[in-house]
């Protein structure tokens, strides 16, 4: 019988040894390596051929007997292989000729705030929620023989040696729907199409310094919604706006305090949640809505065996069984609710990044801390488990130990791979597949808004005055 994972940390270390290939082996194994910052790829083959060795120097005849049925089964595995690697390399190959096609030529648009920003959050939300779109993709041809893929998003917010302005980088097929859609929430905005600030800066070690994250939520099921504009009270509009709290104030000041020589850049990549995908397969498991329906239950079995344990009769615990939910907790209840809520709204998959440049002379290194510490603004500070958090996932501070860097080579990359990624808005799909964060549009729209007219900040780009239409009697010139 495999190893419960409680027991397997009591065992001798030749034990754990042997019992290394059993699940619970496995992931603590896994925890080890992750909790050294060994990187498995780099490490897994040596403790193969250790683990090979020993198998063989223990029972060699094992050992060929192992490798014999290996070979006799290659002609059915070896063929299955084989066809895996090539649909993978197929669909890369196919995405990556949509991606260089016209219809996916890019656009970045610069957005101007209304000088009077006197709606809520809710106004943002209605936006995206818009935009979300899933088409594209829609019939297997499309996805496996065009290599289409549904429409992808970034929202920004750039500042450049303290210039704050507001960005949505989109196909240009897009344009006049984003632009028409923004324009129905914010009649009072500008949005012009302008050269890429991301493009004008090269990679240049001698010049630059680089500093960049990638965030991922820290609790699971993802459906556990962060700290949202609702429960900052944003959703109402009080007399005295002034009275509001705006976690999004604190960013935009922060990043008006950029200097000459220093840009500071976050990045929302964002596509319409459709549904789990193996390279242009559909999955029928939901990765977003089954652990948050399974952490629901999880909550309510909890509860009810919670208040079973104050008594022995049997009758009794039938009853309080029958109860359910009503044995919650308030933070329980609120923790459920959260979950509740967020899954009766759209759902985006999202890249979430940050990148902090300046040249040499100019870079401040204190500000490394705060691409680590970005959005603790929206993270809750009293620890509460109804609310989940953004952490840091990969990035520039994942260098702790002196075996994970060898003279810097792999820091250097990474940077490198951050400042390329940020430049192409890439994160899913080609050239950058990498594992979604899940937001809801009251999420996104938290984490991407326009600040109310409160947030008087001289480096935000706010449009000039307010215009209006001349009034259609006004008589003509002769």
């Amino acid at each position: 019988m495999a190893a419960g994972a409680s027991d397997f940390k009591s065992y001798s270390l030749w034990k754990k040894f042997l019992l290394s290939w059993t699940y619970s082996g496995g992931d603590y194994i896994s925890k080890w390596f992750n909790g050294w910052c060994f990187d498995p790829i780099a490490t897994m083959p040596f403790f193969f051929l250790i683990v090979l060795w020993v198998a063989h120097t223990l029972d060699p005849d094992a050992v060929t007997a192992t490798f014999a049925t290996i070979v006799a089964l290659s002609p059915i595995v070896l063929p299955v292989a084989l066809f895996v690697v090539f649909w993978v390399a197929w669909v890369h190959y196919i995405r990556f000729a949509f991606w260089f096609s016209p219809t996916c030529d890019p656009v970045l648009l610069m957005v101007e705030l209304p000088p009077e920003v006197e709606k809520t959050p809710v106004a943002m939300e209605i936006f995206l929620t818009s935009v979300w779109n899933t088409g594209g993709e829609t019939t297997f041809r499309h996805r496996v023989w065009r290599g289409q893929t549904r429409p992808v998003f970034s929202l920004e917010i750039a500042s450049t040696e303290g210039r704050v302005n507001f960005y949505i980088h989109t196909r240009k097929v897009w344009r006049k729907i984003v632009e028409a859609r923004l324009y129905g929430q914010f009649p009072e905005a500008r949005v012009t199409e302008v050269e890429d600030y991301a493009a004008k800066i090269p990679w240049d070690l001698k010049k630059y310094g680089y500093w960049g994250a990638e965030y991922s939520k820290k609790v699971e099921p993802q459906a556990l919604p962060i700290r949202t504009y609702v429960d900052f009270g944003l959703d109402q509009s009080p007399d005295k706006p002034e009275t509001q709290t705006d976690p999004l104030t604190n960013i935009i000041e922060f990043l008006g305090t950029m200097g000459k020589g220093e840009h500071f850049w976050m990045q929302l990549v964002v596509k319409g949640r459709k549904q789990d995908e193996w390279y242009g397969f559909y999955r029928k498991h939901d990765h977003y809505r089954a652990p948050a329906k399974e952490a629901i239950k999880s909550i309510t079995r909890d509860a009810v065996k919670r208040a079973q344990e104050l008594t022995e009769d049997e009758a009794s615990q039938k009853r309080v069984g029958e109860r359910g939910a009503t044995l919650m907790t308030e933070t329980e209840k609120r923790k459920v609710e959260s979950i509740e809520r967020a899954m009766t709204k759209l759902t985006f998959e999202c890249g979430i990044r940050c990148l902090y440049i300046g040249e040499r002379q100019h870079y401040n290194g204190i500000n490394n801390a705060s691409v680590i510490r970005f959005f603790d603004t929206f993270n809750t500070s009293s620890g509460l488990d109804y609310i989940n958090r953004i952490n840091v996932a990969r990035g520039s501070s994942m260098f702790d130990y002196p075996w994970q860097d060898f003279m810097e080579l792999r820091q250097d990359k990474v940077k490198h791979n951050l400042l390329f990624h940020y430049k192409h808005r890439a994160y899913f799909f080609v050239p950058y597949d990498q594992a979604a964060v899940f937001l809801n549009s009251e999420e996104l729209a938290t984490l991407w808004h326009f600040p109310s007219s409160v947030v008087k900040s001289p480096s935000l780009s706010r449009v000039p005055a307010k215009v209006s239409e001349a009034p259609p009697n006004l008589p003509t010139g002769a």
